[in-house]
């Protein structure tokens, strides 16, 4: 089976595609405010690369979050809108998973970081091996500080990690993983979604330790910062989702001028 994976969910926008398990193209850019904008373009030139196309793929997989709410809601977007059209599986991925995926075996325990801006940073705990690896704990936000409250002496960081962080881990004996392991970062959420799809049977799985829900579903940690609109009238709409630990979230969109603070950068944006 052909696999497409994508992730816009961080300031690097990235597609991989494996064939029967193997790699065989990744394509990835740098860029200033996670966006999706670049995926279908850098899916193009990965799938001719390799002489496929789009017909080829069974499956689509995309990074779910947490990160960026733009680059997250327009991954799932563009993951969904190719799966629809080609008839074919979407399965969501939780980024913290695939960062933590090429590592596991390496530690007794992970922990996987991401930048969460506000000073604090997106993280999840995982123990296994590659076989088995998986999250021994919920997705949460927290400080630097409360990052290595509970890694013993041994145990390793891994993601995109802050130089706070890095500073505090070498205090405490703990390693952390070189930024050159992120280049496997979209490769990994082809892999973990075909293994998921594979032990379920089933067209759609859910993603994640909280069981977000069916398909490809976001998984923002922390609710987006957005403002009610100004200089117009704005109509309201509620939509629920739900955090790692279960608990609603109460995501609220508006139709019109909607301003709010992207999670991954830190920065002011328009929905």
């Amino acid at each position: 089976m052909n696999v497409l994976a994508l992730d816009s969910s961080t300031t690097t926008v990235g597609v991989a595609i494996l064939s029967d398990g193997e790699p065989m193209a990744e394509r990835a850019q740098k860029v200033a405010r996670p966006s999706s904008e670049g995926l279908l373009r850098l899916a193009d030139d990965a799938l001719d690369a390799i002489g496929l196309t789009l017909a080829d793929l069974g499956l689509i997989a995309v990074a779910t979050g947490p990160g960026s709410f733009n680059g997250i809601r327009g991954g799932i977007a563009t993951a969904e809108g190719l799966a629809l059209a080609l008839g074919i599986p979407a399965i969501g991925v939780p980024t913290l998973d695939a960062l933590a995926y090429p590592h596991a075996g390496r530690a007794p325990l992970l922990r996987a970081v991401l930048p969460a801006g506000r000073g604090e940073v997106y993280t999840a705990r995982y123990e296994g091996t590659w076989a088995d690896v998986h999250a021994v704990s919920d997705y949460v936000v927290a400080s630097p500080v409360a990052v290595l409250e509970d890694l013993p002496p041994g145990s390793l960081l891994c993601g995109r990690i802050p130089a706070e962080v890095a500073a505090l881990a070498e205090r405490q004996d703990v390693s952390c993983a070189p930024s050159l392991a992120l280049s496997a970062t979209t490769a990994s959420v082809a892999v973990l979604a075909l293994r998921r799809m594979n032990a379920t049977g089933e067209r759609r799985v859910e993603d994640g330790v909280g069981g977000a829900g069916p398909g490809a579903r976001p998984l923002y940690v922390r609710r987006p910062g957005i403002t009610r609109p100004t200089g117009r009238a704005g109509i309201m709409i509620q939509a629920p989702e739900r955090q790692a630990d279960g608990t609603a979230l109460d995501e609220r969109a508006w139709q019109g001028s909607q301003v709010g603070e992207d999670p991954a950068t830190g920065r002011s944006v328009s929905q």
